[in-house]
């Protein structure tokens, strides 16, 4: 696992702070989750998922697409709708 930068929010508050994947897995492994959890856990980081665990909410931080605020906005039109509710 290689290391990636991340935004950290601790649930319940409304603040984000800019950590790394090394800082936080050490974290997560004082909290209990086992190498197979983290390495899942890296996997849906690194596909660009919201991943939340522990109390934490981790998202990948990509410095070049960055909108304060903002981690990924994803739009779907009315077509895009009826397709999943059909499958």
């Amino acid at each position: 696992m290689k290391n990636i930068p991340l935004q950290v929010n601790i649930e319940g508050q409304d603040s984000f702070v800019d950590s790394d994947w090394l800082a936080i897995m050490a974290t997560l492994k004082k909290r209990g989750l086992e190498h197979n959890e983290l390495l899942s856990l890296y996997l849906e980081l690194t596909s660009g998922m919201r991943v939340t665990t522990r109390g934490l909410s981790l998202a990948k931080l990509n410095p070049s697409l960055e909108v304060h605020g903002l981690i990924r906005e994803t739009k779907f039109s009315a077509n895009d709708y009826a397709g999943m509710m059909a499958g």
